[in-house]
């Protein structure tokens, strides 16, 4: 398993890439924030197409039908496929991409995430050789089983607004926990079977590289390449100063609590419910913020106030904001965690926030549970918000540097030998599958 980059040579050739992508990259919410950091990097150096790989709910009844097909027949062989890959198994559309990429003469695809299952399979067929790389992001399969585990609610995220109205109450609603039962059996076959087709898979999370290493199978004859590649976050605004000692003329900014996510992502929608409810059980006295574009109806609870989408970030995490990260569904790396420690801000959060975030000697990873004295007296804990300030500030400097993270995505889709032992190895399980 390899997770160590090198500096690309001085005289390294540009390439030709694709990059395709299920999801409007236009739209700046999720992981798309990510992706378009990735592209913005390979097009410093190389020539990048972007593919968009159309949802069967945005193509004809062919492509319906043949993915409907498809399950079935995987139904049938025992090895069924998760809806969310049938999504973008259209059979026309898959050609359609397979044929423009082979005429592209491509030196390297960039694909998103494990939907791309049926295009990968394709590919290899008729590109054995092609140096793929698969971005994982988070593993799908861990927070499916988290939703079932925990009896959350499901959300069809950005390929919601595609199905018909009343698919989507359904899937959201009466048929949410049988979906999430579904898709968290049917997922961890799906990656695996993508980690070993793909030259290289990525994902965000070290702890996440570390689980899908697990399922690396033994007899391989080349071990697959899964490497963490973290976000890269350029530092935006020095971290909080030491509060003022008694007597000291200077005066601190005002205490205020900021939340910036979607209701549209289920990860933002649990933590935001948990703060309401925080601020109904509590009543801080410190206000809390809440940015970003809210579905449901916005909530009349004393001392939260609404803001909508933030253009500018610099007002979100102004001197005095304090960062509430209560991330209850596990997978990937909190993103905001980091975005606020680069603007110079502290982060109280929990054990699934900081998760892949490590700081040396952190002093805000505490139990959601455990945060009424922080939330109610937030000014007895100022030495630790400084603390915690400076600490997540030099993390991010040392650990999710821009410069890294263009460093590491650029070698990653730099062909290499391990394009043709990804191919063989698919071959060969799929020949033993029959």
């Amino acid at each position: 398993m390899d997770s160590l980059f090198s500096p690309p040579p001085p005289s390294a050739s540009a390439l030709r890439i694709a990059f395709v992508t299920t999801r409007d990259l236009a739209q700046r919410n999720g992981r798309t924030p990510i992706m378009g950091h990735i592209l913005d990097a390979l097009r410093r150096r190389h020539t990048v197409e972007v593919l968009t790989l159309r949802s069967v709910l945005q193509g004809g009844a062919v492509d319906r039908l043949g993915a409907a097909g498809i399950w079935l027949a995987g139904m049938a062989s025992g090895r069924p496929r998760p809806l969310q890959c049938l999504l973008y198994a259209g059979p026309r559309e898959v050609e359609r991409m397979v044929a423009h990429i082979r005429r592209g003469a491509f030196d390297a695809v960039y694909l998103d995430t494990v939907r791309c299952q049926t295009l990968l399979r394709a590919l290899r067929r008729a590109l054995p050789d092609l140096h793929i790389v698969t971005d994982f992001d988070d593993l799908m399969s861990r927070r499916m089983t988290y939703l079932r585990h925990h009896r959350m609610p499901l959300l069809t995220g950005h390929v919601g607004p595609h199905f018909p109205r009343w698919a989507r109450r359904l899937a959201e609603g009466p048929l949410a926990r049988m979906v999430t039962a579904y898709e968290a059996g049917t997922l961890p076959a799906a990656e695996r079977e993508v980690m070993r087709a793909s030259s290289v898979t990525v994902l965000l999370s070290p702890v996440e590289r570390q689980m899908l290493c697990q399922r690396a199978p033994v007899d391989a004859g080349t071990a697959p390449a899964v490497r963490a590649i973290p976000p890269g976050v350029p530092l935006r605004a020095q971290p909080w100063a030491r509060p003022p000692a008694p007597g000291e003329r200077e005066t601190a900014p005002a205490l205020r609590f900021v939340f910036i996510g979607s209701d549209r992502q289920l990860q933002n929608r649990t933590a935001i419910d948990f703060l309401l409810a925080e601020w109904r059980r509590l009543a801080p006295a410190t206000p809390l913020h809440i940015h970003g574009r809210q579905t449901r109806p916005l909530a009349d609870v004393p001392g939260v106030h609404w803001h909508g989408y933030a253009d500018d970030l610099a007002q979100v995490y102004r001197p005095g904001s304090i960062a509430l990260v209560p991330a209850l569904v596990a997978g990937g790396i909190k993103t905001k965690v980091a975005e606020a420690w680069a603007w110079g801000c502290p982060v109280l959060g929990n054990r699934i926030a900081m998760e892949g975030l490590r700081p040396p000697g952190y002093p805000l990873t505490v139990p959601e549970d455990q945060w009424g004295p922080y939330l109610t007296q937030p000014e007895v804990y100022a030495e630790l918000w400084a603390d915690a300030a400076l600490k997540g500030a030099a993390f991010v400097a040392r650990a999710l540097s821009p410069a890294g993270f263009e460093r590491a995505w650029e070698m990653t889709l730099r062909p290499r030998a391990t394009a043709a032992a990804a191919g063989m190895a698919w071959a060969d399980a799929e020949q033993a599958s029959g």
